[in-house]
């Protein structure tokens, strides 16, 4: 069975689990939370919670479960033998720092906060090289924290909000939707008046979605359905891997596998930690961004 398969199996598909009897304080501002980035209209809903609760639940895991399987952490202030292959040129580990807007935005409120050493995901993107071998063509870091714990954790909440919010964007809030009626009403109207022509032949040839509104059970039922895919919206790839080959025989290969979410970019990542001090000189070396990984 796959690991999304036992991690729905364990939480929450089966009927005798999908009634929550108490619902907690803290799943209570979950909730709110959920609701507040899909679709307010579900608050009003009976018993709600208890279909949102086994999916919420299932989602959540599954992100925490695949982000567990992030390999790392990699110290950038070691020998490490993996870092002259993900960083073939000298200035490639500065410029991963420097260049990092979660560096540059987190960095100093970290440092006020005492904390000596840092950890953050670093993507790296490859291409054929010269010789025909893949080499590594661009880095990137971001969701800084002060442990690999605290770090897997900001990538869990940044994939359960995508989540949610793809879901959004595929399900308009009812006031966007009577917004849209509305607008497209005014629109109707002037088509009229500027062709002079009946509504009714506007109405035939342009799309009226207000039509198709969903009603609150709809949505709780297809937000239900949505929390319970939360692969389509991140995913690792440990079957496609960039691989950095063992020095000796008493080492074994690192694997790096590759992250699939929103962005159309696609990189092979790890977990990192470094000093304070190393990102703080890299910051005060480089005066460009570098792109974000989208979650």
């Amino acid at each position: 069975m796959s690991l999304f398969g036992k991690i729905t199996s364990l939480l929450g598909h089966d009927e005798e689990q999908s009634h929550p009897s108490r619902i907690t304080q803290e799943q209570e501002k979950l909730l709110k939370h959920v609701i507040d980035m899909t679709d307010f209209r579900i608050a009003n809903m009976a018993n709600y919670g208890d279909t949102l609760l086994p999916a919420v639940n299932v989602a959540q895991a599954y992100f925490e479960q695949t982000l567990d399987c992030v390999p790392g952490p990699i110290a950038l202030d070691s020998n490490h033998p993996t870092l002259a292959r993900l960083f073939p040129q000298p200035e490639d580990m500065v410029a991963s720092l420097g260049r990092s807007l979660s560096v540059k935005n987190e960095l100093e409120a970290l440092e006020k906060a005492g904390h000596a050493r840092l950890y953050a995901l670093l993507g790296v993107r490859s291409k054929p090289g010269e010789d025909g071998q893949t080499v590594i063509a661009d880095h990137t870091v971001r969701s800084l924290g002060v442990s690999p714990a605290a770090v897997r954790h900001l990538l869990k909440i940044a994939a359960f909000d995508s989540l949610l919010q793809g879901f959004a964007n595929e399900n308009l809030h009812y006031d966007k939707k009577l917004e849209q009626a509305r607008m497209q009403k005014e629109l109707l109207q002037e088509a009229r008046l500027s062709a002079a022509r009946p509504l009714a032949a506007a109405l035939a040839t342009t799309p009226a979605r207000a039509h198709h509104e969903q009603s609150p059970e709809q949505v709780l039922a297809g937000l239900q359905d949505w929390l319970y895919a939360p692969q389509s919206r991140l995913r690792l790839e440990t079957g496609n891997c960039y691989t950095i080959a063992a020095e000796s025989a008493d080492e074994e290969d690192w694997n790096f596998p590759l992250l699939v979410t929103q962005d159309r970019r696609q990189w092979y990542v790890c977990l990192i930690g470094f000093p304070i001090n190393m990102a703080k000189k890299a910051l005060a070396a480089e005066h460009h961004n570098h792109r974000f990984i989208m979650i």
